[in-house]
């Protein structure tokens, strides 16, 4: 038999999709493409935006044009949070949320059984079950490594605790004894992934923290990098401030801004000032001189104004940003932000993305234009003709020669060009 899957979303969904992979493949299943013929195909969902819900919806559609005999299922975050919508996908045979993946590959047989109904959701637990993929079969340049799950911040416009539950840890043994499973399986650099990353411990006993796990993690044998996934404002502590000092902590750090306006965040509810952001970059770039720092900035949501607008854009130029993610705001029902009002007007809001896309472009050049001629660090992610490595502060540099996915290497950056991956370079040493 063989199974397919599609992931849409962050990190965690790609970090889960392997741990799925793995179950079928353990139940004797073969793992194939997407776009190949398949028995049943998985769509791993995403509920963010309403792009990311209309791509979940395609994406099984598609996989039921391409064999209409298949069982298709979608799963995840889209049937968790809105199981009413996705239930009128007729395409969709399977409909299952986030807490059905540890046990998918059993319920995908009962169903095809006919034992279980099309639409098989349970409530998320306050302590959901935590599942560690075998690292060994990743099949990946690097280990991503689950150490987090849900969110309860509650941010006015966010569906992610609906879709994700209550914050749940992995333990830290657990999360070490993945680390070092990563090492000796040949993996560079593990890559940390959560919901909610800088909320880490709050659950577990003994007063366990995000930089207490980075000691821990920090503390593996032969490990060579460690990256985090996004991780909030909030989580920016001096603990955590004194544990990124340490070398083995790739210097590129992912932090949601959404607006520079004092305003608007606080009818975000996102506990934190322009100000306050603007001094978390600063005391950053101290502990890790020349990081990579990355943002999220949404535009359009509900009475943004022009002014709030331009706060937004001035935060962004003035800050050594490396580059952007820019969402129009995608109204979410069952949030805090659904129902207020003024809506900005969709033309305004395209403008706005449009003018924060030319800034992202020119501060994204500028970055990388800073490491011209430098000597960087990196993991090798492709290979082919020519290789594709990701650098230590996460810019991606191709190199003319065939290279062992994985592998660590130094390249030097001899030629960036207007596009993010527009970058070449040689080997050194």
């Amino acid at each position: 038999m063989k199974v397919a899957f599609y992931t849409l979303g962050c990190k965690l969904n790609f970090c889960e999709t392997l741990f799925m992979e793995e179950q079928f493949r353990r139940k004797g299943w073969s793992v194939v493409e997407f776009a190949q013929k398949a028995d049943v195909y998985i769509v791993n969902t995403c509920c963010v935006t309403a792009t990311a819900e209309a791509k979940s919806r395609k994406a099984v559609r598609r996989a039921k044009r391409r064999n209409p005999k298949s069982l298709v299922t979608a799963v995840g975050c889209y049937p968790q949070a809105y199981p009413e919508e996705v239930s009128k996908v007729a395409e969709a045979d399977f409909v299952v949320g986030n807490a059905e993946k540890p046990k998918l590959p059993e319920l995908v047989e009962m169903r095809r059984r006919n034992e279980l109904p099309r639409v098989c959701i349970r409530g998320l637990m306050d302590q959901p079950s935590f599942y560690s993929v075998p690292v060994t079969n990743y099949h990946r340049a690097r280990a991503f490594i689950k150490v987090q799950q849900g969110c309860e911040r509650f941010c006015s416009y966010c569906v992610v605790p609906l879709a994700r539950g209550k914050p749940c840890s992995e333990k830290p043994e657990v999360v070490v004894q993945n680390v070092e499973m990563a090492v000796s399986a040949g993996y560079r650099e593990v890559v940390l992934t959560g919901t909610d990353l800088g909320s880490y411990g709050a659950d577990l006993p003994g007063n366990w923290s995000l930089p207490k796990l980075l000691k821990k993690v920090a503390e593996v044998k032969d490990l060579h990098r460690v990256r985090l996934s996004s991780i909030e404002p909030f989580a920016f502590c001096e603990e955590l401030f004194d544990v990124l000092r340490l070398g083995v902590i790739a210097p590129h750090f992912h932090i949601p801004l959404q607006s520079g306006s004092d305003r608007i965040l606080l009818l975000m509810r996102r506990r934190y000032t322009a100000k306050d952001y603007a001094g978390i970059v600063e005391k950053l770039l101290k502990v890790k001189p020349g990081a990579c720092i990355g943002t999220d900035v949404m535009v359009g949501f509900p009475a943004e104004t022009q002014d709030d607008f331009l706060k937004t854009a001035l935060l962004v130029k003035t800050l050594p940003i490396s580059y952007l993610h820019i969402f129009p705001y995608s109204p979410r029902k069952r949030t805090r932000a659904y129902s207020l009002k003024p809506k900005v007007p969709a033309e305004v809001v395209e403008e706005r993305v449009k003018a924060l896309k030319k800034l992202a472009v020119e501060k994204n050049y500028s970055y990388r234009l800073s490491f011209l001629n430098k000597v960087l660090n990196g993991v090798v992610l492709h290979s082919g003709k020519e290789s594709t490595v990701l650098t230590e502060n996460y810019i991606k540099v191709k190199v003319g020669r065939a290279l062992k996915p994985g592998e660590a290497v130094n390249v030097r950056l001899v030629s960036v060009g207007a596009g993010r991956e527009e970058n070449y370079g040689e080997l050194v040493g």
